[in-house]
């Protein structure tokens, strides 16, 4: 899934979580460094004004651990959903929720949603567990993070908010405070 993202145009950071969003607040310092340094291969070619965070379960409690950065558009949570239900206190931008009907995080994640304050759009995908919510999920991803950071404003009708979306009929339930 990182290839598919990168093929877009993304800068993708991936690690195996330890519940803490500090590695990728760590790695966007880097690559905002990279960017403004005239040694780098990456000197000048990044927009770091369009940014994104998200993660896959505990990638999904890291995200919420730092998703009141200033630097963030968007923030993703895949099959994750706060332990505690605060994790959406900290979102202070869009946010996109997407989980499974066969997934044990799912119940978390509906807590989160009731509980958010941001615009959110959340889908519960049909026959998707708890591994799968990613791989299933993609292609929602890509075209979130393409209308938050690509500033594709087309796909806030066609993809997301209105009657009969593109993403609308694949999940069992869909939820949207927009």
């Amino acid at each position: 899934m990182p290839r598919q993202w990168a093929s877009h145009g993304f800068v993708v950071y991936s690690e195996v979580s330890s519940s803490s969003g500090d590695d990728m607040v760590d790695a966007l310092d880097w690559l905002e460094d990279q960017n403004a340094s005239p040694s780098s291969p990456l000197d000048q070619d990044l927009d770091t004004a369009e940014v994104a965070f998200g993660g896959h379960s505990r990638g999904s409690i890291g995200t919420f651990d730092v998703a009141d950065g200033p630097r963030l558009e968007t923030t993703v949570h895949v099959a994750g959903g706060s332990f505690d239900g605060n994790g959406p206190d900290s979102l202070r931008n869009p946010a996109l929720y997407v989980g499974g009907d066969e997934d044990f995080a799912t119940a978390n994640m509906e807590r989160d949603y009731t509980s958010t304050d941001v615009p959110v759009w959340f889908t519960i995908l049909n026959g998707t567990d708890h591994i799968y919510a990613a791989r299933n999920g993609q292609h929602i991803i890509t075209a979130w993070l393409r209308w938050h950071l690509a500033d594709e404003e087309f796909r806030r009708t066609e993809d997301f908010l209105r009657s009969g979306c593109t993403f609308c009929g694949l999940g069992a339930v869909r939820y949207m405070n927009w």
